[in-house]
């Protein structure tokens, strides 16, 4: 089992819920990190569905940071994380149990 990081872009200069970055604990594969990423909100191609502006390209991608716990992932988030926006928490921690 593996834990996944999911940064967000931020198009339009602000973040979306639920946080700058979803750390999924726990997954098989980088395959169910991102089902379990999308119940949690994040979601692909926004600009082509008109979601996020063309100028600052796509929120979310499908192409996570791979790490051996979610310390390391929260670890990472930190040292990276260079916005001055909190309106959001910095990282959201989830698994398959968190969702239906």
């Amino acid at each position: 089992m593996k834990t996944y990081m999911y940064s967000q872009n931020n198009p339009g200069g602000f973040y979306n819920e639920p946080a700058h970055n979803i750390i999924v604990v726990n997954a098989k594969s980088d395959k169910q990190a991102l089902e379990i990423a999308k119940k949690a909100g994040l979601y692909l191609h926004g600009v082509a569905h008109g979601h996020d502006c063309a100028c600052c390209g796509d929120r979310w991608h499908d192409m996570p940071y791979e790490f051996d716990s979610a310390a390391e992932a929260k670890a990472f988030a930190t040292k990276h994380d260079f916005t001055d926006d909190l309106t959001l928490p910095l990282y959201l921690v989830t698994d398959d149990l968190d969702w239906d």
